[in-house]
């Protein structure tokens, strides 16, 4: 069995001219396969990074996993997903 790890890492680029009415935090879900298999909560102070480590890369059978990343809904802004990347 293969028993390799990977890691999903990612930047929230604002697109907003600087706003001041962005919010503090955002929450950026790890889906496995499309089912979320958690969330980390990213903010200004980790400079809009995150970062989902060890995470099996095959699952029992041997077939890789698929991991996407999804920011959650924040009022009036849209979020768009590039690779691991969210603005």
């Amino acid at each position: 069995t293969k028993v390799a790890q990977t890691t999903v890492e990612g930047t929230k680029t604002w697109k907003d001219g600087n706003a001041t009415d962005r919010p503090t935090t955002i929450k950026v879900d790890l889906l496995q396969n499309g089912q979320v298999i958690n969330t980390q909560e990213v903010s200004e102070a980790t400079g809009w990074k995150y970062g989902f480590k060890d995470l099996a890369a095959y699952d029992a059978e041997g077939n890789a996993y698929k991991y996407e990343v999804k920011e959650q809904p924040v009022d009036r802004y849209k979020s768009e997903v590039h690779g691991y990347d969210i603005t």
